[in-house]
């Protein structure tokens, strides 16, 4: 049973009588989701007050188009990069500004504008960001969001702070009756819409579990 409760091109969240534990199951599998996020970056000039790794960092998590691309080690070029499996993103720019994600180029892979780095005067940035497809295990910047469940009557907060005993009993009851409905929730940081992701989630734990089944035969 699937009771769709709020839905939006970010969000999603239903109700269902799920069993808790392929609930937790599908929720670690939205990282085996591949995803295509910036994987190592070629600093030209950096005259930002931002160390290279941090500017990394920060360029590493902006959300791009989920190109489906191959994954490194199952391309041919063996994961040294081709136009297979990976995309050659590059951003030049003089202060003084603010350096934002849409000024990469090509322009249409890149989601949202998110600030990078501040330029000031004669100040200089210039740098190409190699793209890849990878899982959400492997780092957070290939993650496509986040999937979490409660139960449908879940205790008010203000309870749990002012009667412990209540939040144990709550606990308590949960143990006893695992068919109780739960409400999940998933939320898509722009790569893929939550329903994909869901749907993505359920795939990644069924490959797993048929590769599992061979070993033990």
């Amino acid at each position: 049973m699937i009771k769709i409760q709020n839905k939006s091109d970010s969000k999603l969240s239903f109700e269902t009588d799920m069993n808790l534990s392929l609930a937790n199951a599908i929720r670690r599998h939205v990282n085996y989701i591949p995803i295509l996020a910036i994987d190592s970056l070629e600093i030209s000039e950096n005259d930002s007050a931002l160390y290279d790794e941090i500017l990394a960092h920060r360029v590493g998590l902006v959300p791009l188009v989920n190109e489906k691309l191959k994954l490194p080690e199952d391309c041919d070029c063996k994961g040294k990069g081709c136009g297979k499996c990976s995309i050659k993103l590059k951003l030049k720019t003089e202060g003084p500004c603010v350096v934002y994600s849409t000024e990469f180029s090509p322009k249409d892979m890149i989601l949202y504008k998110m600030p990078l780095a501040l330029l000031d005067k004669e100040q200089k940035l210039e740098l190409v960001g190699i793209a890849k497809v990878g899982k959400g295990v492997q780092h957070a910047k290939f993650s496509p969001g986040i999937l979490h469940y409660r139960y449908s009557d879940d205790v008010d907060k203000k309870e749990v702070e002012e009667d412990e005993a209540n939040f144990k009993k709550v606990l308590e009851d949960a143990k006893k009756n695992e068919n109780k409905e739960i409400v999940v929730s998933i939320e898509s940081w722009g790569q893929i819409k939550p329903k994909e992701i869901f749907i993505e989630a359920v795939e990644a734990l069924n490959k797993n579990l048929k590769e599992f089944a061979k070993e033990l035969k």
